[in-house]
């Protein structure tokens, strides 16, 4: 068991590869989540710039 482990471990470029993959993906798909809440949060603030400030029932007062 230990030689395979020591056979995998002599050549590690593979390991630094999917490293520099994955972290990359992770990125990407991080940046994109931000991007997406952003524009989630924007259209939230449209709706509420669209609402009326005064209600209906109050206008009685």
């Amino acid at each position: 068991m230990s030689k395979i482990v020591g056979k995998l471990l002599e050549d590690v470029t593979w390991l630094q590869n999917l490293s520099g993959f994955l972290t990359l993906f992770f990125l990407a798909l991080f940046i994109v989540l931000v991007v997406r809440v952003f524009r989630w949060k924007k259209e939230k603030v449209e709706e509420y710039k669209n609402l009326p400030l005064t209600d209906n029932d109050s206008d009685d007062l």
